[in-house]
């Protein structure tokens, strides 16, 4: 795979105000830092379509230009976090770290699912991925974007973990190992509304018997009453 090349210029403009007017723009403010860098940046359209296509993933290592430094050349970085609007969710600010290629680092990689569980689909039974990221340590240009895990053998009542997980070599695996990745359950029966209504049905005569039972003991007793007097 070829590496992921970004153009993004130096920004004059901070504060509240002047960021407000460069998003109306369609820009995007951003800011790169490290152990020798500390700078806040613009990106345009292309940079955040770029952006968009690797999915704001943390894992892939960027090739950056600052336009407008004096010497101009490519710095590695990896996206470090990203804000997006609570109510438009579109993207309002980008962070991104400096990293080295000689030095290892700790990331988190999506884990994704591949297969499909035929005793799970056969039973109606329902498959749950309970952990969606993995944290990894490596060189930057070894990290994988991902990592994938096959579920064609998961059965009905067992789970795979973190342990069943394979990285590349030079990889290694943060995340707990006994931490649960997807698990496999059984279909829910559910209780049919007909059983409850008769349930229900069979109790609630009792329940009017004894109201009328006691009901027809109160004109007795004052019929009675009656015949002494």
């Amino acid at each position: 795979m070829d590496r992921i090349k970004i153009k993004v210029e130096k920004r004059e403009v901070i504060g509240k105000e002047g960021v407000k007017k460069l998003r109306k723009q369609g820009y995007v403010p951003a800011v790169v830092y490290g152990e020798d860098i500390n700078t806040v940046l613009t990106i345009d359209t292309v940079g955040l379509r770029i952006l968009q296509d690797i999915h704001y993933s943390e894992s892939v290592v960027i090739d950056m230009e600052i336009v407008g430094e004096k010497k101009t050349k490519s710095i590695p970085v990896l996206v470090k976090d990203v804000q997006f609007h609570p109510l438009t969710e579109s993207l309002i600010h980008v962070d991104f770290l400096k990293v080295s290629l000689k030095e290892k680092i700790k990331v988190h990689i999506p884990i994704v699912l591949k297969g499909e569980a035929k005793q799970v689909k056969e039973e109606n039974g329902t498959l749950e991925q309970i952990l969606r990221e993995l944290e990894v340590e490596g060189l930057p240009l070894d990290i994988p974007e991902k990592v994938e895990v096959d579920i064609s053998e998961l059965t009905i009542g067992h789970s795979l973990h973190v342990s069943n997980l394979v990285v590349p070599t030079g990889i290694a695996i943060v995340t707990d190992p006994g931490e649960t990745v997807a698990t496999a359950l059984a279909k829910v029966e559910e209780v049919e509304e007909e059983a409850i209504i008769e349930e229900e049905g069979a109790t609630e005569p009792e329940v009017i018997k004894e109201k009328k039972e006691a009901d027809g003991e109160e004109p007795a007793k004052e019929e009675e009453k009656d015949k002494k007097e």
